[in-house]
């Protein structure tokens, strides 16, 4: 019998529908089958906390399908779950991710890479069951990171929310392209509309991706775009997406934003 202390709570939320349900496991107990115990909470996202050392958290994060080398979810969750008060910064890493510094500003917590450098982009064909028409004077990229991701910028908003995507056909393509995920974005009134499909969630469509929207949020400034943007990702449906913050600092800096409410906190036992 394993028995874990956890924290549960939504991520990228704005009121009552949306955003992700998302889970921590706090320090303290062993945990052999990190990937069973994901498995059994059967959230988008489970973070273990492997360590706490001064002001640096390290984690380890799971889908119920796979390990994320980074997960932006989790980290911003994790300073919830572990009480950090509100403006304290923290330095969160993934073993095999970026390192980030996080900190809590009234209901939102941001998230900046420490060390972005420059973007590693791999010009790529527009996939042929993608049918929308691509954004004027920006072609199909790859973004690699410690989560590469296939992006494509489109012309339309609407015709985004049209589209039809298939698990097998985005599976196909991150096998191919060596990438987790296939990330849409498009111009919306308010900020960005996005749509991200992910081997995490064995090709189907996530509500709401930190790292996928910070890389969107980093070819936008790559336009020459400042300010603060607010993005909605996910389906048609607004109880089924995510709602998301991005910050294009002045300096050419981006910040990943997003809203981390508790539900409950408490032991589990898994048999």
């Amino acid at each position: 019998m394993t028995e874990v202390h956890a924290w549960w709570g939504r991520v990228f939320a704005q009121g009552s529908p949306g955003g992700n349900h998302t889970v921590i496991v706090l320090p303290g107990v062993q945990v052999v089958d990190r990937a069973a115990v994901a498995a059994r909470f059967a959230v988008p996202d489970t973070g273990f906390v492997t360590g706490v050392h001064g002001n640096e958290i390290t984690l380890r994060t799971f889908s119920p399908v796979e390990e994320l080398a980074q997960c932006l979810q989790t980290s911003l969750a994790a300073l919830t779950a572990l009480g950090v008060p509100e403006g304290e910064r923290r330095l969160v890493r993934h073993e095999r991710g970026e390192q980030l510094e996080l900190y809590r500003e009234g209901a939102v917590t941001w998230a900046r890479e420490t060390a972005p450098g420059s973007l590693a982009l791999e010009h790529t064909d527009w996939p042929n069951f993608v049918m929308a028409e691509p954004a004027p004077g920006s072609g199909p990229v790859i973004l690699r990171q410690a989560r590469s991701r296939v992006h494509l910028r489109c012309a339309d908003a609407k015709q985004l929310d049209g589209l039809d995507i298939r698990a097998a056909d985005v599976l196909e393509l991150c096998a191919r392209t060596g990438t987790n995920g296939l990330v849409l974005s498009a111009p919306a009134d308010d900020g960005l509309r996005v749509r991200v499909f992910t081997t995490s969630l064995s090709g189907r469509e996530d509500s709401a991706t930190g790292g996928a929207v910070l890389g969107v949020g980093r070819l936008t400034a790559l336009d020459g775009v400042r300010g603060d943007l607010a993005v909605v990702q996910g389906p048609a449906r607004e109880e089924q997406q995510g709602r998301l913050h991005l910050r294009l600092t002045g300096r050419g800096e981006v910040l990943l934003g997003g809203t981390v409410e508790s539900l409950m906190t408490g032991r589990t036992a898994f048999v």
